[in-house]
């Protein structure tokens, strides 16, 4: 049973942002593109039961497709405009275009161009400018910029000097562009390989230029372990979870929660605590000035993810929690007044439309959902 404790947290730890992309601010990590698109396809939905993944998609009637596309099973979807990204982690290390309307009719034909990354980088968001992309390297000392026609890389930028002492990546867990800005999420944490002691020390947000690569600034976080941000009507939110308790889980304390960051005066406040979130938050998605925050409280007596979910009005700051659903750790994406959840324990896409939740349709075959994206 320890054993199986050390693989879940080594497995957040390899890939802290799992349900980073969920987070949103643009379209290029929400998982949900921002603009109306013609593609005949309400979404995307990864499947995963960690040995095996599976990419299926998703009709207009809200059906999950039969059929399936593997990918290496830590991977996650990206959508912006008609486009589809599948970015597959640490130990395939590739960024792949697909062109969905060819799934359903071609399977591995639909793949555009595929992309490699170095080795053990993991490849865990894009953030997009223009016919560019910056991808956020979540074990690597850089960041690189693709061109989204080819999906070579066209600028590299070191990041290496942001990783805390002993480290050499500074383990970014998110990036968003708003106004020429890049921001880059980092998470700043360190494992000892024997005792797997994490040390988080307070999380840090870095402001490059998003044309040019050239850092503008840093600034401190207030707290710990960040996870994902949100850029919300031109203000920067970040959502941090702290550091883990003895079930793996978080407390409902203020060393945790969604910071406020003013980014002109270089300082960050914490906005809503973990105390009043219930935790520690894993994963984000906005819409309309709501966060959806999905709070990590461990896990149960089968090692089932316990991860609950709380609307919160970034104005009034009031939290609500969202009833009957338990593990929101396959990921959330919100668009069109609906909440879009990857019930990995249910195995199933539940759907919550402000009042009553009910689930897409899926074979009986289809593994666990991992990352949901929507066009």
């Amino acid at each position: 049973m320890k054993q199986m404790k050390k693989n879940i947290i080594a497995s957040i730890a390899l890939a802290s942002v799992a349900f980073g992309l969920a987070a949103c601010g643009d379209d290029s990590s929400s998982g949900v593109s921002s603009e109306e698109v013609d593609v005949s396809l309400t979404g995307v939905v990864f499947t995963s039961d960690y040995t095996t993944g599976e990419l299926r998609w998703i009709d207009k009637d809200g059906k999950i497709s039969d059929k399936g596309l593997s990918f290496h099973q830590d991977s996650r979807v990206i959508t912006h405009r008609a486009d589809l990204y599948v970015l597959e982690g640490i130990k395939a290390d590739n960024i792949t275009l697909v062109d969905p309307e060819k799934l359903e009719s071609d399977g591995k034909k639909a793949v555009v161009w595929q992309a490699s990354m170095d080795p053990f980088s993991n490849p865990i968001d894009l953030a997009f400018d223009g016919d560019e992309a910056w991808v956020a390297l979540q074990a690597a000392d850089s960041l690189v910029k693709i061109s989204t026609e080819d999906g070579k890389v066209v600028k590299s930028i070191k990041t290496g000097k942001f990783a805390y002492k002993g480290e050499t990546s500074p383990y970014v867990a998110d990036i968003e562009i708003d106004d020429d800005n890049l921001y880059v999420l980092i998470q700043r944490y360190t494992m000892d390989a024997e005792t797997w002691v994490t040390t988080y020390p307070k999380g840090l947000l870095a402001v490059y230029d998003a044309s040019t690569g050239d850092l503008k600034d840093t600034i401190q976080l207030k707290t710990r372990n960040p996870k994902a941000l949100a850029v919300v009507d031109g203000e920067v939110y970040v959502a941090t979870h702290g550091e883990y308790n003895a079930a793996s889980g978080t407390d409902a304390d203020d060393k945790r929660g969604i910071e406020k960051v003013n980014v002109s005066k270089k300082k960050s406040e914490l906005y809503i605590s973990g105390k009043e979130l219930g935790g520690g938050v894993a994963s984000i998605t906005v819409e309309d000035g709501v966060v959806y925050a999905a709070i990590n409280l461990g896990y149960d007596a089968s090692w089932n993810a316990l991860m609950e979910v709380k609307k919160v009005d970034l104005s009034s700051k009031k939290v609500e929690k969202i009833k009957d659903i338990s593990d929101a750790s396959g990921s959330m994406v919100a668009k069109d007044g609906k909440l879009y959840v990857g019930d990995r324990t249910a195995s199933k896409v539940v759907v919550w439309d402000g009042k009553k939740k009910s689930s897409l349709k899926q074979p009986k075959d289809a593994l666990p959902p991992y990352s949901i994206a929507l066009f």
